[in-house]
């Protein structure tokens, strides 16, 4: 039986921080055993940044987006993430999907700590991966203010999803959306997440409605979904990480891939986050009598 082609996709543009983070996540990815069988296809405006940095390696592609395909990805209602579902779509799209290829969109801010295989595999047999499972509607609503929002508005209003009017129960799973691995087949459940978006970012304007609304169409569509985050890091809440990066990728310009593959354990960031997730573990009045008395937390030092 032919095994299906295995593509992770990579949205980079922007800041130089973003390609750092995606270079590095590349690199990351190919410390795992058999990781460069892996084909691996960057959506960009501006490749060169990332070329600069790792070079051209065979399984690299890049699919390149005019400047006004951001504005149209992003909707009338201008909402950055709104790109992630359609330029995945788009991704698909764009290459030969005969044999119905397993896909994987990885956030820039990630780094690989085991081979994708296993969930590879769960993806081929049917289920959708996504990052990490994290909690409910409801379980939720005291986190923060958006997540309040949020609660407070399912808890108020119909809305539409995928066609029929309907209330959002409080007990909704809500998952992190730094993977999303899916058949191409599965397209369509990308569309409408961006016709769910639009639906609820006029009312509930949060920074992370995108993986809001693919949480509830997965759940509408009653879709298996599974979670990779014994194989995968997402550093979402450590982005003082990209000033190590930056200082890694400058230290090593002009490095090979095999030179910074063997350099990249010196920012492995998940040692360099122990100390930021130790302080934020701590509770809230600790946190703020530390900061105060200028405590904070600090970060481990370079090795350079």
């Amino acid at each position: 039986m032919t095994r299906p082609v295995k593509r992770l996709l990579y949205l980079v543009h922007g800041a130089p921080s973003y390609y750092h983070e995606a270079a590095y996540s590349m690199l990351s990815l190919w410390r795992q055993p058999g990781g460069d069988a892996f084909e691996i296809v960057v959506v960009t405006d501006d490749p060169a940044p990332l070329r600069a940095l790792i070079g051209d390696p065979p399984q690299l592609r890049y699919l390149v987006f005019p400047g006004e395909q951001r504005q149209c990805w992003q909707g009338s209602i201008g909402y950055v993430h709104r790109m992630k579902p359609n330029a995945f779509g788009w991704a698909i799209d764009q290459l030969d999907n005969t044999l119905d290829p397993v896909w994987a969109f990885i956030d820039s801010d990630t780094v690989f700590t085991n081979s994708p295989d296993a969930w590879f595999d769960a993806v081929a047999q049917g289920a959708v991966v996504l990052h990490a499972q994290e909690g409910t509607v409801d379980g939720n609503r005291s986190h923060s203010r958006s997540q309040r929002r949020l609660a407070d508005t399912c808890a108020k209003h119909a809305v539409a999803v995928r066609g029929q009017v309907k209330r959002i129960s409080g007990a909704s799973a809500m998952w992190n959306s730094g993977v999303i691995g899916l058949r191409a087949s599965q397209r369509e459940i990308l569309g409408e997440t961006v016709a769910l978006i639009d639906t609820l970012y006029p009312v509930v304007p949060i920074h992370t409605i995108e993986q809001v609304a693919l949480s509830l169409i997965l759940q509408d569509r009653q879709q298996p979904v599974k979670t990779c985050e014994d194989s995968v890091l997402h550093y979402h809440t450590f982005k003082e990480f990209r000033g190590d990066l930056a200082r890694f990728f400058a230290h090593y310009a002009g490095a090979s891939p095999d030179q910074l593959l063997q350099a990249w354990p010196e920012v492995d960031p998940v040692q360099r986050i122990v100390p930021k997730r130790a302080f934020n573990a701590l509770p809230k009045w600790r946190r703020k009598l530390r900061r105060y008395f200028g405590g904070g937390w600090k970060p481990l030092p370079l090795p350079w």
